[in-house]
């Protein structure tokens, strides 16, 4: 850490921190120059016009002199390289995720707590390295991003947003009704207890309560969920204000942020989850990587920020870690003389941003049930027949799109590389040729049961062919992303509008077609301390159709939506579907046994 970093209280500017107890994956192969096959992700349609363009462009900003540097550069670009551009629209790309329920019947206070201890807890084994890796095989995984858990935000620097890691532990921000509360906690676990936890939040509980009994929903959280662009032109104007730049630069050095939701008694994990994502913005710090709701009833949800380098599977174990170790944590009555004092930021901020924002987030916001159960489709059904349970379960997808729209829907799968050093999530369209013509097999009538078992294991080998296809080589995006982030100034600029040139005349000549995702789908890993995860009340306006995260368990499937601003049909209707299809699969398979 250098000394200008200490001296500003930011411990590293690295995205994927180095952990000196956890060995280093292997870097990505990179592909051989001339293996063009991923500018076909990409969208570009290869013929030798189109390469002959590309090859020149390449060899005028200097690519090739990057590539062939590439093995030697790549960790340290991998490292430091914020390729998902710290955007700061965390209301649609971050998602919640519900706590299994603590059965101790423990009040809101209690509940916060016990979370709050148990975040500093997984913090020093992550630290002491005995917090175990994740693992594949006999391989450990890139651990880099689970630091990303602790005082990590993004921050607005004039006209752009950035990635701030805090060397400070010792804070944590609380927000009730739209209050914001800066609260010293020393360090739970070591110097601080539960009960003390319990006592400093249930002082500021009482504070607001007789203060401010209704929620302040004119409250700076509302502005955190808006899209980058209004936010940033929000902010440049706030941040003018001394008041608000002294709240704003104290509030960065929280180790994480605390919502109580006191007023909400959700009912189920699922309706926690629905709250936590697209309810109550005002008592929101959504720069924040990590934000805990813990609602009256003392249900909980994590909130984790996809653009504050957490993927879904560091986000369903870190959130896991979090709640086996509150459910663990001692509850005492021991009386606390002198609750610990909390400091509040006060915020002036005019009416028309908070509307500005309110109607900016409104269009995203979706009223309808998100989260349903499939029961009777999961892991034991497809695993007695040999067929891996993901790429069944795509077939199913593609058969209700096909009947809601007459097309096949392309699913881009999101893969993790994290048996990579350093490296960002791939996806991968599983509606293969293979899957398409099973789809079509089976719209026939009375079709043969027998040949379509057998197109469908064709259609699952294929999918699982793309998945490492996509997993095996540092794709071209990615390559360009990298060597976009080594320019500074004006060659970047001049880098960018030469790539931009290339890409205007290959969309002159019909050889790229950018199109909006249709289907993004997530399948994280699966905890039982984490019964619902996703993005629910929340529509996507950058894709076609719908995404969803699922959750294939032994005996059933729970999958979440998020349909596209675009998408007409209903998540009861769509999920109706999907169980008439995936019975259409058990059918074959159960008439092939």
């Amino acid at each position: 850490m250098t000394e200008d970093l200490v001296s500003n209280h930011e411990r590293t500017q690295d995205i994927y921190e180095q952990l000196p107890s956890y060995p280093k994956p292997p870097l990505i192969p990179v592909p051989e120059w001339g293996d063009w096959e991923s500018l076909r992700e990409m969208g570009i349609k290869l013929n030798a016009f189109s390469l002959f363009l590309i090859k020149t462009a390449m060899f005028f900003i200097g690519f090739r002199s990057f590539y062939k540097k590439l093995p030697q550069t790549m960790e340290h670009l991998m490292r430091t390289s914020n390729m998902r551009g710290a955007g700061l629209f965390a209301t649609i790309n971050s998602a919640s995720l519900a706590l299994a329920r603590d059965k101790r019947n423990l009040s809101a206070a209690e509940r916060a707590a016990t979370l709050i201890s148990a975040v500093y807890g997984f913090y020093d084994d992550l630290y002491a390295g005995t917090f175990k890796p994740d693992m594949y095989k006999d391989h450990v995984l890139e651990m880099g991003q689970y630091p990303n858990f602790f005082a990590t935000s993004l921050i607005i620097e004039g006209k752009r947003a950035r990635l701030y890691k805090s060397a400070k532990t010792s804070q944590i921000t609380v927000i009730v009704n739209g209050r914001y509360f800066l609260l010293e906690v020393g360090h739970p676990g070591k110097d601080t207890s539960v009960s003390q936890l319990t006592a400093a939040l249930e002082k500021i509980i009482r504070k607001v309560k007789q203060e401010s009994p209704q929620r302040c929903t004119q409250s700076i959280g509302s502005i955190t969920g808006a899209a980058h662009p209004v936010q940033l032109q929000i902010f440049s104007r706030l941040l003018q204000n001394p008041q608000n730049k002294e709240a704003y630069e104290k509030i960065r050095h929280s180790f994480f942020t605390l919502c109580l939701d006191l007023d909400d008694l959700p009912q189920t994990e699922a309706e926690a989850a629905f709250l936590t994502q697209s309810r109550n913005q005002y008592n929101r710090w959504h720069h924040s990587s990590l934000q805990i709701v813990v609602f009256g009833n003392g249900m909980a949800s994590t909130f984790c920020n996809f653009n504050a380098y957490l993927d879904g599977n560091p986000m369903m174990r870190g959130s896991a870690e979090i709640q086996r170790r509150a459910a663990a944590a001692a509850i005492n009555s021991d009386p606390v003389e002198k609750p610990a004092e909390a400091q509040e930021l006060n915020w002036q901020i005019a009416d028309a941003a908070i509307e500005r924002a309110r109607k900016n987030i409104e269009p995203v916001i979706d009223n309808q049930q998100a989260t349903f159960v499939i029961d009777g489709i999961g892991k034991s059904l497809f695993r007695q027949y040999g067929l891996q349970p993901v790429p069944v379960f795509m077939l199913a997808i593609d058969m209700a799109v096909r009947k809601h729209t007459g097309k096949h829907g392309a699913i881009s799968q999101y893969l993790s590389m994290s048996k990579y050093r350093c490296m960002n999530l791939a996806n991968a369209n599983s509606t293969t040729a293979e899957v398409k013509r099973f789809v079509e097999f089976t719209e026939q009538e009375n079709f043969n049961k027998t040949e379509a078992l057998s197109l469908m294991k064709e259609a699952v080998k294929s999918q699982l062919d793309t998945y490492r296809s996509a997993r095996k080589y540092l794709s071209m995006s990615n390559m360009i992303s990298l060597f976009l982030n080594s320019k500074k100034g004006f060659a970047k600029v001049a880098v960018s509008l030469l790539l931009g040139l290339v890409i205007f005349k290959l969309k002159i000549f019909g050889l790229y077609k950018s199109e909006a995702p249709e289907i993004p789908a997530s399948h994280p890993d699966i905890f039982p301390e984490v019964p619902v995860v996703g993005r629910p009340g929340i529509k996507l306006p950058y894709i076609r159709y719908f995404g969803f995260h699922y959750q294939i368990m032994d005996n059933k499937t729970i999958i979440t939506y998020m349909p596209s601003t675009r998408w007409r049909v209903s998540n009861k209707e769509l999920t109706e579907t999907i169980k008439e299809k995936a019975g259409i699969l058990k059918t074959i398979l159960e008439m092939n046994k």
